[in-house]
């Protein structure tokens, strides 16, 4: 072996080189490191017989000098330092230089990077000299002030480079290491619970009150926005009280405007949904007619949405020709219909509520009457009734179908079996309330548990059932319960004596739960519905998170007359109101995907 200097344009790759996969890779970036800082490593070759010389090892630097010839930054014949050898396998000796070259460690190369900034070289000058962008430099030099005792963890590999780069959302040291500290193993292999416990005191920009402020408004009032390097779409805003200021500002001129208008009251409440107006009726408004300008817009859509039906028929199958029919028809809806107008009368018995909605929008519903005013606005009649809002009379609530309410009643029903499972003291109480109604009383009360071990099978109540969350949580729990249950049945009283009361409890109420029945039949309601709310009220049950509101499981089975009820009450009228034209079917679709997430259930669930 010698060293000898050969022109670039006497070298050739050699057909020997091991490195096949990931050849070409980063070659740019090399070329540039080249460029700035020379060949920092001889190439290996060996003669061939055509005078030229064969590459063994070193082939991405000889593709990057390739490269810089090819870009004019250097000459044809640029001098190339070489390791001559001659009657060498050079299979051996490329595959000796791959496999025994150790890369450098990513921690290594964003502490040099900031080395070089920290000598006066910019951004743009790092970025030029190792063939990389500026954004990867900024990154790089972020994740080298990350506090070195993290660092020090990375390196050891106690934690991925993910994991790493989220603790950049956070310059403060103590608090990185107390994060990391804080987080149980699970949680440290997770970027995105990082990022939550170093965020959690921010807002994220995404979030509806930031949307309602805008992130302009509130850097324009002096607040800061921490943004996510390595992810464009993460941002947050480290000052909730000035947002909260803000935003409080806003509906505060909002509500100055609406009451100008007359209402009996109006009030804020920031979180308005349909919890919050649960209970209140509501003032007969009506409608204004179009303006001539609004009327010539109608006929120009009118035509339009003729063409497309007439191209695509009236459920196009094309999804950008269902969409503007769609937005045409909500158009047509929102202009035909006019303002909404409210008379005097209304508004002596009614206010407004003022807040945000789920978008971040500014939310205004009017024409809401408080329950003790509903006797008044009913008196000047000029009151209506929102669906569910009202439940004292029986006949105030439009029927389901009854298959629709076994349905519904078996989810609840699970839901109920998934609580009572996880309660032994409940369902020790529901078994001796059972019991003491049989034993003690005239049995006239029904009680939902059926302490005679009758199973309650509810896949014939509701397809699929077996598959919801209730039933899923209620098998873990049944599975929890009777781990080391005996196969025999001979062999459970003794089983049984050996365990202790926690153990005995917990089986308990799964078998309690096993025998719950709050169906509702198609012959009529049970005997047992009020024992069933009690039952729910007790173990807290919330239906939310058992059962959500979906096309084919609710809106497709009635009528489009409590589908706009239904979106009435979940998201407001303007939302009712711009779906209001479309067919039963594709109203139902809209209905699940404007209500999905937003807690809204039938008045039989809540």
């Amino acid at each position: 072996m010698h060293i000898q200097t050969i022109p670039l344009s006497r070298l050739a790759p050699c057909p020997a080189n091991v490195r096949k996969t990931g050849r070409k890779t980063g070659i740019e970036g090399l070329a540039a490191s080249i460029a700035a800082h020379g060949l920092l490593q001889n190439l290996q070759v060996r003669p061939s017989a055509d005078e030229t010389f064969e590459v063994v090892a070193g082939g991405r630097r000889f593709d990057a000098l390739k490269l810089l010839a090819k870009q004019k930054k250097i000459a044809p014949d640029y001098p190339v330092p070489c390791d001559v050898r001659d009657g060498t396998n050079a299979t051996e000796i490329s595959l000796a230089e791959n496999e025994m070259r150790e890369a450098m460690h990513p921690a290594d190369q964003f502490e040099a990077f900031k080395k070089l900034a920290d000598e006066g070289k910019g951004e743009e000058e790092i970025a030029a000299r190792f063939g990389v962008t500026p954004q990867v430099v900024r990154q790089r030099l972020k994740l080298a002030v990350v506090s070195p005792k993290l660092i020090a963890a990375y390196r050891k590999e106690d934690m991925t480079l993910d994991c790493l780069m989220a603790f950049t959302v956070s310059d403060d040291h103590k608090q990185q290491e107390k994060v990391w500290a804080s987080l149980p193993d699970y949680a440290r292999e997770s970027p995105r619970r990082i990022r939550d416990a170093l965020t959690e005191k921010h807002v994220p920009a995404n979030g509806k009150l930031a949307q309602f402020v805008g992130i302009e408004a509130y850097a324009s009032a002096g607040g800061a926005v921490l943004r996510d390097l390595f992810d464009d779409g993460n941002a947050w805003l480290t000052d909730p009280a000035l947002l909260d200021k803000l935003a409080a500002s806003r509906l505060e001129q909002a509500a100055a405007t609406v009451r100008g208008e007359g209402w009996k009251w109006v009030e804020i409440v920031p979180d308005l949904d349909w919890e919050a107006t649960k209970g209140y009726g509501r003032a007969q408004s009506g409608r204004l007619p179009p303006s001539a300008e609004q009327q010539q817009e109608i006929d120009k859509l009118t035509v339009e949405g003729n063409a497309i039906i007439e191209q695509h028929g009236e459920e196009p199958e094309d999804e950008d020709a269902a969409n503007r029919l769609w937005e045409i028809q909500q158009r047509i809806v929102d202009l035909s219909e006019g303002d909404e107008t409210w008379p005097d009368e209304s508004k002596a018995n009614a206010g407004a509520m003022i807040g945000i909605d789920h978008d971040g929008a500014l939310d205004i519903r009017r024409g809401l009457i408080r329950p003790e005013d509903k006797t008044a606005a009913r008196k000047t009649g000029k009151a209506r009734k929102v669906t569910g809002s009202d439940t004292g009379k029986k006949d105030e609530a439009p029927a389901l179908p009854a298959a629709l309410v076994e349905n519904l009643t078996a989810h609840r029903t699970a839901a109920l079996q998934a609580m009572l499972s996880g309660n032994p003291k409940i369902a020790l109480a529901a078994v001796v309330h059972a019991l003491a109604l049989d034993c003690l009383y005239t049995p006239m009360a029904g009680s939902c548990v059926n302490v005679s071990a009758k199973m309650s099978y509810l896949a014939g109540s509701a397809e699929g059932i077996d598959d919801s969350p209730a039933s899923k949580l209620f098998a873990a729990t049944t599975k929890a319960a009777t781990k080391g249950l005996p196969k025999q049945p001979e062999k459970l009283w003794a089983w049984l004596l050996g365990q202790d009361q926690k153990s005995l409890l917990a089986i308990l109420a799964v078998c309690a739960a096993s025998t719950v029945d709050a169906v509702v039949k198609r012959h009529g309601a049970a005997d047992h519905a009020a024992h069933a709310a009690e039952l729910a009220e007790v173990v807290k049950l919330d239906m939310t998170q058992y059962w959500q509101p979906t096309a084919e499981g609710y809106f497709a089975r009635v009528s489009k007359g409590l589908i706009l009820d239904a979106v009435r009450e979940g998201i407001g009228s303007g939302a009712a109101d711009k779906i209001a034209s479309l067919k039963k079917d594709t109203m139902a679709k809209r209905a699940e995907t404007l209500l999905t997430g937003k807690g809204w259930l039938p008045a039989i669930l809540r």
